[in-house]
């Protein structure tokens, strides 16, 4: 189950997410559904369209039923199935 301690150690296909800070100020602000992970993207769709997102650099805030959970898009920089055996601190 995810929880906001353990967010970063699970899949982020199909989370609410919006990019609260980012090193392109214009990608600030774009908020979606995220629908697919690479190790150094998120790709998100928006109501333009999908838009990729790079992880360093960017703070991303996911909404978890009513939760807002801020993370740093370095530590979620790997490939998704590499992130979720990681330990996090």
């Amino acid at each position: 189950m995810i929880k906001p301690e353990n967010i970063v150690r699970h899949e982020l296909i199909g989370l609410r997410v919006k990019v609260y800070k980012a090193r392109n100020r214009c990608l600030e602000g774009i908020e979606g559904i995220v629908v697919d992970e690479t190790k150094n993207m998120l790709i998100v769709e928006t109501k333009k369209g999908e838009k990729m997102i790079p992880k360093k650099g960017t703070i991303f805030h996911f909404y978890l039923n009513d939760k807002v959970v801020e993370v740093d898009g370095d530590v979620i920089a790997f490939r998704p199935e590499d992130r979720i055996k990681r330990k996090v601190k």
